[in-house]
This record gives C-alpha cells, sequence and structure tokens, in this order.
C-alpha cells in the first residue's frame, strides 16, 4: 500500500470516531393507578340503647365527627375527633356504632390495603307525647301546694324512695357525673323532679279536702298511692320532668349551638 493510500485510510478510521453517538428515545405509555376507596359492605347497626342515656331523658340531640382507620379487611378503628355536645356520652355512642360495620378495603390496583373514612353521626332523641289528662279535681291552694312541697321533701328524705332509676352517669367523665349526681339529689326524687311530685300531692289533698298528707298511713292507704301516682301522671311529660336539669347542665357545660329539645 502507498504511503498516501495508507494516509487515507487513517484519516477515514478517524473521522468516523468524531461526533457523539446517537440514541433512540421511545416513549413509553403511562398505566393510570387504579384506586378505590372504602365503601360500607355492611352498613353499621343502631340500637335505642345507642343513645346516650341522660342526654336522652333531657331530650338532647347531638352529633359527633369520628375518623376511622380501616384494614385491609375492611375492618373500621375509629375514635371521636369532635362531639357537639361535648362530655355526654355521644362520642364512645358514635365510635361503637360505626364499628359495628364493615367496609370493602381501600384498593390500589386491586391490592386490599390500609384506609380512612370520616364519618358524621347524628344523634336526634325521639319526641315523647305526654299521656292524656286523667285528673278530676279542685286545683290546690297555696296552703295544699306548701303541704305538697313538705311530703316531697319528706319522701326525699325516706332512702326507701329513691327508685334504682338509672341516670347514665356512668357515661359522664367521673368529675361531671358527681356534680350532676349531687343536682339529681337535690331535684329529684326518684326519677320524678321533687316540685312536680309535690305539686302532685297536693292536687290529691286539694280533692280530698285535706290540708297535710296523714303522719300514720291510714286504712285507704293505697288509694292515696293511686291517687298521687294519677295527678302526677296527668301534668307529667319529660319536658316538664326533665328541663329543670337541662337548664343546669348547658348552664355549667357547653351544650353547643345546635342541640335540640323535645
Amino acid at each position: 500500500m502507498t504511503l498516501s493510500v495508507l494516509a487515507g485510510a487513517m484519516l477515514f478510521a478517524a473521522s468516523i470516531q468524531v461526533g457523539e453517538p446517537t440514541v433512540e428515545v421511545v416513549a413509553v405509555p403511562q398505566v393510570p393507578v387504579r384506586i378505590t376507596n372504602p365503601v360500607w359492605h355492611t352498613a353499621p347497626t343502631v340500637e335505642p340503647s345507642d343513645y346516650p342515656i341522660l342526654a336522652n331523658h333531657l331530650g338532647m340531640s347531638g352529633r359527633v365527627d369520628v375518623e376511622c382507620q380501616i384494614s385491609a379487611e375492611g375492618v373500621p378503628a375509629c375514635e371521636a375527633v369532635k362531639a357537639i355536645p361535648e362530655g355526654l356520652g355521644f362520642e364512645a355512642a358514635a365510635v361503637a356504632i360505626v364499628e359495628r360495620g364493615r367496609l370493602t378495603p381501600r384498593r390500589v390496583d386491586g391490592v386490599a390495603t390500609d384506609g380512612q373514612l370520616k364519618v358524621s353521626v347524628p344523634f336526634i332523641p325521639e319526641p315523647v307525647d305526654p299521656p292524656p289528662s286523667i285528673w278530676m279535681g279542685p286545683p290546690p291552694s297555696n296552703a295544699n301546694l306548701l303541704a305538697g312541697m313538705v311530703a316531697a321533701q319528706s319522701l326525699a328524705r325516706d332512702r326507701n324512695a329513691a327508685s334504682d332509676f338509672d341516670w347514665g352517669l356512668h357515661q359522664l367523665p367521673p368529675e361531671r357525673a358527681m356534680k350532676v349526681q349531687a343536682w339529681i339529689a337535690e331535684m329529684y326524687i326518684g326519677r320524678t323532679n321533687a316540685k312536680l311530685l309535690a305539686k302532685g300531692i297536693a292536687m290529691v289533698l286539694a280533692k280530698r279536702g285535706e290540708t297535710s298528707v296523714p303522719a300514720q298511713k291510714p286504712a285507704d292507704w293505697d288509694d292515696w298511692v293511686r291517687e298521687m301516682d294519677q295527678a302526677v301522671a296527668s301534668i307529667y311529660s319529660p319536658e316538664t320532668n326533665f328541663a329543670p336539669l337541662r337548664v343546669r347542665v348547658c348552664e355549667t357545660y357547653d351544650c353547643g349551638s345546635s342541640y335540640v329539645i323535645r
């Protein structure tokens, strides 16, 4: 090979090494991630016993915001994050209700994973109609009313007069339960407001033309008791009976602006 040809071959070999190599970029289509959020598979069941006892007696409504972690098996584990009103047992009741339900789990591309759920649980007491009046008798005088109050206070001092009526205080924070218990001891005989009971006794005294309840049980004491039950029943309603306690509770604790009374 001549010198000129050899030099030409070397120049050609050098020329093919000059410059950057070319790379062909191929676009890969993006496949969207498919996510399905939890939905109820078995909706929570609600029982009458779920209603907080004291709130139900007082005719108070409530609302609780609940946040839940949903397992891959669809089981909720919840906590109450806000309640109106607070401290009456609505929080625990709402959590118990929601946790009875079961959900389809959150899925990512078909794979079950943990998820979250937020639920607002309302509580609305059912209205209670007062019984029709069944009392026939003259209105009590001031003397009858005073004698009725004395008799009611006497009953209050009798420990046997206290019923095992469930006020639901175990559903309240301990300090609040103690305070409400003191109010109940002051205002109620069993489940009946002392003033309501005193008026019922006064109505019986007016009907019988008496100015006081006999110190000793008379032979017709069963008739007295039956008439007192009838008198109280004729003026009783949940509102007249429990409203005074509700006022105490809401003056001391924040019942919120959205609570409803029946």
